[in-house]
This record gives C-alpha cells, sequence and structure tokens, in this order.
C-alpha cells in the first residue's frame, strides 16, 4: 500500500523551490540579471529511516537577445535516489522561454521537452510469493511469481509554464503557473498495465519588498498539486545588503511546508549569502509532523548553489565615421 500511493504521488521536489527555477517553472529560464547561469542544489532527506533520499540536480541557461525581446534556452540535469528500496530516477530537459515586455510588464512562456529514466533493483526486494510460512521469512531463492515485472522503465516528458511580473515604486512580485507530465506519460514496471503519470500544477510567487536601503524582504509562496495530493510552502527571507568588495549581501528566513486540510509537515531555517558571483543558500528542515513524535530526528539538509556571470553590455552604441 505504501509503494503504490506513496510512489505514485511522490514527485520530485525542494525546500529552496525558489533557487532551481527551471524545475519550478520552464518559463523562468533567463529570469536573472546576467550573461549566464549555472545552478546546482543537493537535498539530503530522513537519513535515519532506511536510510536516506538524495536528490541531485544541475541546471544551465543563457540568455539570446531578439530586439527588444529575450529569447532563453536551458538544460537541467536531475537524479532522485532512495538506497533503501533501490529506486533510482534520472531526468533531463531541453528548456526554451521567451520574454515580451509589455507596458512595463513583463510576461514569461517556456516549454520543456525531456526523457525521464526509471530503475529498481528487484533482487533486492521480496514478493508475498517468497513468504515461508513455516520459518517466517521470505526466502529470496524462490522465484517472486511476477512474469511481467520490469527492473526499469523510461519515457518522454513534457511541461510548460508561464510567468508575470511588474515593477511598482517600492516592490516587485513574480506569480507564475506551471503544468507538469501534460503527455500523460506512461509510469510503470509492469508491462501489461498501462498507469499514466498524472499532472501536478504549480502556483508560486515571490516579492521583493525593500525596507530600506541596507534591508529587503523576500516573501515567497508555492503550492502544487496533483489529484488529491497537494503540497505548500511559505515564509520569508530577510536579506541585508552590504558595501563589500566580494559579499553582495546576506539573507535569512524561515520557511513552512504544510497543506489545506492536511498535517503540518517542516518548519525550516534559511540562511545564505551572495560572495562574488556566487548565490549560496542552506536550510535544515525540522519536522514536525506526525512522524516526528517517534523521532525528532527525522530531518533534511538541503544546499543550493547559484553561479551567475556578469553581462558586459555598452551603455551607448557609437558609429565610427571618418572626417573630412
Amino acid at each position: 500500500m505504501i509503494g503504490t500511493t506513496g510512489v505514485r504521488a511522490q514527485d520530485i521536489h525542494l525546500t529552496q523551490f525558489y533557487t532551481a527555477q527551471q524545475n519550478l517553472n520552464p518559463a523562468l529560464a533567463g529570469q536573472y540579471d546576467g550573461s549566464y547561469r549555472a545552478a546546482g542544489n543537493y537535498r539530503h532527506q530522513w537519513p535515519q529511516i532506511n536510510k536516506a533520499i538524495t536528490t541531485a540536480m544541475i541546471a544551465f541557461d543563457k540568455k539570446f537577445f531578439f530586439y527588444n525581446d529575450e529569447i532563453d534556452a536551458g538544460i537541467l540535469l536531475i537524479n532522485d535516489n532512495y538506497s533503501g528500496f533501490n529506486l533510482n530516477t534520472t531526468k533531463i530537459f531541453l528548456t526554451g522561454s521567451y520574454k515580451k515586455m509589455l507596458k512595463g510588464h513583463e510576461l514569461r512562456g517556456g516549454i520543456q521537452l525531456g526523457y525521464v529514466l526509471k530503475s529498481t533493483d528487484l533482487s533486492s526486494q521480496t514478493f508475498p510469493t517468497q513468504w515461508d510460512y513455516q520459518q517466517g521469512i521470505f526466502d529470496t531463492q524462490v522465484s517472486n511469481g511476477e512474469i511481467d515485472l520490469s527492473e526499469s522503465q523510461s519515457f518522454f516528458d513534457m511541461n510548460l509554464g508561464f510567468a508575470w511580473s511588474h515593477k511598482f515604486k517600492k516592490f516587485k512580485p513574480t506569480v507564475g503557473f506551471s503544468i507538469f507530465h501534460i503527455t500523460r506519460p506512461k509510469d510503470t514496471y509492469f508491462s501489461t498495465q498501462t498507469e499514466r503519470l498524472r499532472s501536478r500544477q504549480v502556483v508560486h510567487a515571490e516579492v521583493d519588498v525593500p525596507i530600506n536601503d541596507d534591508f529587503t524582504v523576500e516573501p515567497k509562496f508555492l503550492y502544487m498539486w496533483t489529484t488529491k495530493v497537494q503540497d505548500m510552502i511559505i515564509g520569508s527571507n530577510v536579506k541585508y545588503h552590504m558595501d563589500h568588495p566580494f559579499f553582495k549581501n546576506i539573507y535569512i528566513g524561515l520557511l513552512y511546508r504544510g497543506g489545506i486540510g492536511r498535517n503540518s509537515d517542516m518548519i525550516t531555517p534559511v540562511a545564505g549569502f551572495h560572495v562574488k558571483n556566487f548565490d549560496i543558500g542552506l536550510n535544515y528542515d525540522v519536522n514536525v509532523s506526525a512522524l516526528s513524535a517517534n523521532s525528532s530526528r527525522k530531518t533534511t539538509f538541503e544546499i543550493s548553489i547559484i553561479y551567475t556571470a556578469p553581462l558586459f553590455a555598452p551603455k551607448s552604441l557609437t558609429i565610427p565615421c571618418d572626417r573630412y
């Protein structure tokens, strides 16, 4: 029951969702101040429960200017591994987005096309036909009785996204909507079944609110759902801007994960800083769900590193002319 209800609803997610923009919304490729961007995220979840669930992703995107508009291209690599049950998922996506400025409003649309590979190790798992009633153990030397069960599967996937942002006098909000698995690919290890991957919808928002010349408050919101499964993250970072040749800013924050009509999941302290062209963020999820009643040490660690190359664009254009 855990395998059919939990794994089917499971999709790769991060607490620092705002640092992995291609994973959040394809339309956010290219949304940065610079020439190109390289980002990496690593998540180490619940190591005390039959080994840890680890998630690693690497992303790269670059801008290409098209008159007054912008075309952005990116690539996203993801690996999700749960060694406790020998489950491994690898994804590779190509991302394309388009930015249009319309009367001060920034409108973005994006698409992702990719390939997903999932695998498991059946030799390390047990099945009902292997149960030895006399000894009260699973005998792995006995056939598992599964004739149409494969150790791997693969499929093509497609995601879409849209985003809007606008600079007001004192703040700049960004709001986006994305939908994943819109092609409903076949997602099953059984060759005779046709289980389809359900679409996942995401709504996200972020606002930069300057308090004064030194401090900025950055509220963040994420809500995503698929069928009857939903997840919500809400919180804020407080950023302190510094006049330093290397350190541009530091920030701390607090995030909460829960949902509508469901148990609370975690509370997360967040901290980070900007040094040279790198943004580094850390968080430590503190479990507050019913699982913490048996052990409060079921926690999650996450780190994000983003490198943004500066954009060297001329402030003015001149046309050389010979003098006569």
